[in-house]
């Protein structure tokens, strides 16, 4: 089992600490991000699975099996369907895959919370825009698959604009809100979203560009 660290860093609304299935997230894209990088064909090749498993069900696709399914994320009595860990994982990696399609440069960073990340797209001298409604729309999501449908629209606008997220983070919050912690999953992202400084303009104007030409029902493969 992965030993629980702190969340987000300096800058973000805390969350209490990183638990067993973002640790596991944590160190699987982070290696995956180095040996793609680095110019692994493997990696490269799973990232590509990762992307055709994206709005799939969880454990729906073997070639993505090796890096979403781990011994400590079964626990006795799970049963034969997907426990919630796996269902974390496997949103969060697939959610990764889609962020780092044909960027340089790192889309997973540690300590960028979700609200925190989304609000770097939000421009500072407008009270109604395409990203906050969209942010809004993640936080009144009744089922976690409409939450996953908003989130990836809303993870492809950041990989537009080239800013980073922490799935490590993401993944434990989608662990929480699976185990009926919304209340408090919702209330981190919002007052992460809120209390953050808005974008500069010309991050804004990239992700309302997006926002346009990129449709949230979008399939990436």
């Amino acid at each position: 089992m992965s030993t629980a660290v702190r969340g987000e860093t300096k800058g973000s609304v805390t969350w209490p600490q990183r638990g067993v299935v973002g640790s596991l997230v944590d160190q699987r894209v982070s290696s995956l991000q180095e040996r793609v990088r680095a110019g692994d064909s493997s990696a490269v090749a799973m990232m590509a699975h990762l992307r055709h498993a994206a709005g799939k069900p969880a454990g729906s696709v073997p070639d993505v099996w090796p890096i979403t399914l781990a011994a400590e994320l079964v626990r006795p009595g799970d049963g034969d369907e997907p426990s919630d860990p796996e269902i974390a994982v496997h949103i969060a990696l697939t959610l990764y895959a889609v962020h780092q399609q044909s960027r340089p440069d790192r889309m997973h960073r540690r300590g960028v919370g979700f609200g925190r990340a989304l609000r770097a797209l939000h421009p500072a001298d407008a009270e109604t825009d395409p990203i906050r409604r969209r942010f809004q729309a993640v936080g009144t999501a009744d089922s976690l698959d409409e939450l996953v449908h908003h989130a990836r629209g809303l993870v492809q606008l950041l990989r537009v604009a080239g800013q980073p997220l922490d799935y490590g983070l993401l993944a434990d919050q989608l662990n929480a809100w699976q185990r009926g912690d919304e209340v408090r999953v919702r209330l981190v992202w919002a007052r992460d979203f809120y209390r953050t400084e808005p974008s500069t303009t010309k991050t804004a104007a990239a992700a309302e560009q997006a926002t346009a030409a990129t449709p949230t029902t979008t399939t990436t493969s």
